[in-house]
């Protein structure tokens, strides 16, 4: 028996949500455009901390 949790739930809860099935319109893509941009602006910060190109005042990573 499957179990319900509240992920679960909450991705049965938006529009287009039909497993094996193809739905008329833009469905998830949205949410994923979203989720993908802020992994974008994440890795990039990450980066930037590497390449010390953003600069932090008081925080030494020696």
């Amino acid at each position: 028996m499957a179990q319900s949790t509240r992920l679960g739930n909450l991705i049965k809860s938006l529009p287009g949500y039909a497993p094996g099935k193809v739905v008329p319109g833009w469905g998830t893509t949205p949410v994923m455009a979203g989720i993908g941009f802020m992994l974008l602006i994440f890795l990039v910060t990450i980066l930037q901390i590497y390449n010390q190109s953003l600069l932090l005042q008081s925080i030494s990573f020696e």
